[in-house]
């Protein structure tokens, strides 16, 4: 127990320097709040990996996320984090993925199923930062999407790189584990599907959780079925 304590104080600590770090990019190096934000999006989930090396019950997990709400609910209610929270649009997307590795790490204990951390986490720190920059940075060259008649704030550039990603990524993950080349081809493309349509309809920032939570059951049942 004691060691599980030092490595949920050392995951503590290295939170706490990238959100110092993302500060300093933001105040001293001029980097905008959107890159500084994806930046910090990007960083925290790939090292929240590590976790499969290191946590033994996700109750540390829970922890670390209990502690890093409360320390960005302070942060934006005194203004602290600019260099997350000074954006234009309105977003949850910073609490929500504290919720969302939380929960993975929780269903692949349970499940005895590490796959069903890795893969939808890198499509949460690779596919859903991908699509935004591409989408922001070039969205006077693309469309916005329109399904059932309802425009949405996605452009068609923006999901189709997150459609390409997260394929290659699922491609490339599910490779590792023991599945046919027949599964690994379709579920790639369903959960690559899946995961385009469901960043489009989800609003201010609930992309973070909708997205990999959909994928990591859908991925559970395929891998029990």
């Amino acid at each position: 127990m004691t060691q599980q304590i030092l490595y949920t104080l050392a995951f503590t600590l290295g939170f706490l320097g990238l959100l110092f770090f993302t500060e300093f990019l933001y105040n001293r190096l001029k980097v905008p709040a959107e890159i500084t934000r994806k930046t910090a999006h990007i960083a925290a989930s790939l090292f929240s990996l590590i976790f499969l090396l290191t946590f033994q019950s996700y109750w540390y997990v829970v922890i670390l996320g209990v502690i890093f709400f409360f320390v960005l609910f302070i942060g934006k209610r005194y203004n602290l984090f600019k260099s997350i929270y000074s954006i234009k649009r309105k977003s949850a997307g910073s609490y929500l993925l504290l919720a969302s590795i939380s929960l993975l790490f929780f269903i692949s204990k349970e499940a005895d199923n590490s796959l069903l951390f890795i893969l939808p986490l890198l499509i949460l720190a690779i596919s859903d930062p991908l699509a935004c920059i591409f989408g922001t940075w070039y969205q006077h060259k693309t469309r916005k999407i329109i399904l059932f008649k309802r425009e949405y704030d996605k452009t068609i550039l923006g999901s189709s790189v997150f459609f390409i990603s997260a394929l290659v990524i699922s491609i490339t993950v599910l490779t590792f584990f023991s599945f046919t080349l027949t599964q690994i081809i379709i579920w790639s493309i369903l959960l690559a599907a899946l995961g385009t349509f469901i960043e489009i309809v989800s609003l201010n920032g609930t992309d973070n959780l909708t997205v990999p939570l959909v994928i990591c059951l859908v991925l559970y049942f395929l891998s029990t079925t």
